[in-house]
C-alpha cells in the first residue's frame, strides 16, 4: 500500500498547545493519522526540547555546539530578517525533531490579549484543541472547555497536565520523570539496601499520548454521531499506575508490598537470570535459564567449564541459591564473547537470550525493524533528509499512517509556516501579518 494513500484524519484540524514529550506525543500520533495539526509556540517561551539532544545520534548538545545544515539548506528564520536571535540548535534538537514530525509550525505570543484573540480564530477553524499545560493555566486565560465553547460549539478539547483537572494536586506542574515516580513505577532497581534507581527512560512521557489519543478518535466518533463536542481530561501520570497493575493487584489481594528484584526473574523460577557483560565497550547480553533443558544446552555453549558440573549448580533450586556465584562465572564467560554472536549460538541452542540494544543498534544494526520499515526517511527544512521513527507502529492496510503526515515532513521549524496558517487558513493579509510581527504578537 503507497504511503500517499488517504489518510484517516485528513480534513481533522487541532490547534496545539502542547510540549515537551507527553502532550506533544498524541499530536503527533493524530498527525500520523493525517490530522492538520499547527503547533503554537512563542520563542521567548519555546519547547524547551528545542534545545535538548541534538540531532546526531548519541552525539548530545554538551559535545556538539551546533548540529550543521545539511548540504544545500539554509537556515529557516523566524519571522522576519532583524527578528530575535534564535540558538543555532533550535531547529534541529533530535529530541524535538523525533516527536514533532508531520506538523505545521507557527508563532503566537499567549501572553498578550492579541494572541489570545488570534488564537481564539483559530479555534474557530479547528475540530480539536489540545494543551500540556499545569490545569490551571488555560482558565486563566478563558480558554477553558467553556470558553472554548463559546467559540466553537462541538470543540473537543484534550487536557493533558500532569494530575488532571481535579484534585488537590491539580495545580502541580508535572514533567515525564515527576510522573514516572508519582504512578509508583520508580520503586525499581537492585533489592535492599540499595536504594530505587528507577529506568533511565520515563514510561510516563511515551505511554500517555496513546491513551489521549485513543480518547480523541473517540470523541471525533461520537461528535460525527450527535455533533457534540466534549472534554477530555488525561492525567499523565495515571496510565503508569495501569502498568503498575502487578504490584496493585498482588497488594490490595494478598497484602504483599512489592519488592525490587533488580535483573532476577520475579516471578517465575530462573537461574542464571540477567544482564552479563560481552566484549567491547558496554556491551552487554540477556540470559534466561527457566529449566533443566536451558541448562545443559547453556553448558554446552559455555564448552562444558568445569564449574559447571559443581553440586551447587546441580539443580534450579541449587543454582537460585548460589546464583550470586554463577552470575560471576557466566559473566567471566560472557565478557569473552561477541555480543550478537552469542546471541544467535544461545537462541540457536534453545536458551532465551536477547542482546542489550542501544538506539543506535536499534537504528544502524537491527534487521527486523528494517524489514518492517520502522524508521521513514523524511526530509527537513535545515536538517536535510533523516530517519524518523514511525510513532504510530499499526500497519493499517487501507489507510496507512505515515509519520510525515500531511506535510510529507520532519518537525517545523519556528514559526516556518506562519504565512500559511495566517494568512491561508485565518485570512490575515501580508500587511496584517507584519503588523502583528512588529507588535511582537505573532
Amino acid at each position: 500500500m503507497s504511503e500517499l494513500a488517504p489518510l484517516p484524519l485528513k480534513g481533522v484540524r487541532i490547534a496545539d498547545l502542547t510540549w515537551a514529550l507527553a502532550s506533544a506525543g498524541t499530536s503527533t500520533l493524530l498527525a500520523s493519522l493525517g490530522a492538520e495539526v499547527i503547533r503554537i509556540e512563542w520563542p521567548e517561551r519555546m519547547d524547551f526540547t528545542r534545545l535538548a539532544e541534538t540531532a546526531g545520534v548519541g552525539i548530545s548538545s554538551r559535545e556538539l555546539k551546533r548540529t550543521p545544515l545539511a548540504p544545500g539548506k539554509k537556515e529557516v528564520p523566524y519571522q522576519k530578517e532583524n527578528g530575535p536571535a534564535l540558538p543555532a540548535m533550535a531547529n534541529r534538537s533530535g529530541v524535538f525533531n523525533d516527536r514533532n514530525p508531520g506538523k505545521y509550525g507557527v508563532t503566537l505570543n499567549m501572553a498578550l490579549p492579541e494572541g489570545r484573540e488570534i488564537f481564539k480564530r483559530l479555534v474557530r477553524t479547528s475540530d480539536i484543541v489540545m494543551d500540556g499545560f499545569k490545569a490551571p493555566v488555560m482558565g486563566k486565560w478563558g480558554l477553558d472547555y467553556e470558553g472554548l465553547r463559546a467559540e466553537k460549539d462541538d470543540i473537543i478539547y484534550i487536557q493533558m497536565s500532569g494530575y488532571g483537572n481535579t484534585g488537590r494536586y491539580r495545580s502541580y506542574g508535572s514533567l515525564g520523570p515527576t510522573a514516572h515516580a508519582f504512578s509508583g513505577l520508580g520503586f525499581q532497581g537492585l533489592p535492599d539496601p540499595h536504594e530505587p534507581t528507577s529506568w533511565s527512560h520515563s514510561y510516563m512521557d511515551t505511554t500517555p499520548p496513546f491513551y489521549s489519543a485513543l480518547a480523541a478518535i473517540g470523541a471525533l466518533h461520537y461528535r460525527n454521531r450527535t455533533g457534540k463536542g466534549q472534554y477530555i481530561d488525561q492525567a499523565q501520570y495515571e496510565p503508569g499506575l495501569l502498568i503498575g497493575g502487578t504490584g496493585l493487584l498482588d497488594f490490595s489481594a494478598n497484602g504483599r508490598r512489592t519488592s525490587r528484584v533488580g535483573n532476577r526473574s520475579p516471578h517465575l523460577p530462573a537461574s542464571p537470570h540477567g544482564i552479563y557483560r560481552c566484549e567491547g565497550d558496554d556491551a552487554w547480553i540477556a540470559i534466561a535459564v527457566f529449566d533443566e533443558r536451558e541448562w545443559l544446552a547453556l553448558c554446552r555453549c559455555m564448552g562444558e567449564p568445569a564449574w559447571s558440573k559443581e553440586a551447587r549448580f546441580s539443580t534450579l533450586e541449587s543454582r537460585i541459591r548460589n546464583q550470586e556465584a554463577l552470575d560471576a562465572l557466566v559473566g567471566e564467560w560472557s565478557a569473552t564473547q561477541e555480543r550478537y554472536a552469542l546471541m544467535y549460538a544461545l537462541q540457536e541452542a534453545g536458551v532465551p537470550a536477547g542482546v542489550v540494544q542501544s538506539p543506535q543498534d536499534k537504528v544502524t544494526v537491527d534487521p527486523h525493524l528494517k524489514v518492517r520499515d520502522f524508521f521513514v526517511h523524511l526530509d527537513h527544512s535545515e536538517l536535510g533528509t533523516r530517519p524518523f521513527t514511525r510513532h504510530l507502529t499499526a500497519k493499517l492496510s487501507q489507510t496507512p499512517a505515515h509519520p510525515g503526515g500531511l506535510t510529507h515532513r520532519g518537525a517545523p521549524c519556528l514559526g516556518e509556516d506562519n504565512e500559511y496558517v495566517y494568512e491561508r487558513i485565518l485570512g490575515m493579509t501580508p500587511a496584517e501579518r507584519k503588523a502583528y510581527e512588529d507588535r511582537g504578537v505573532i
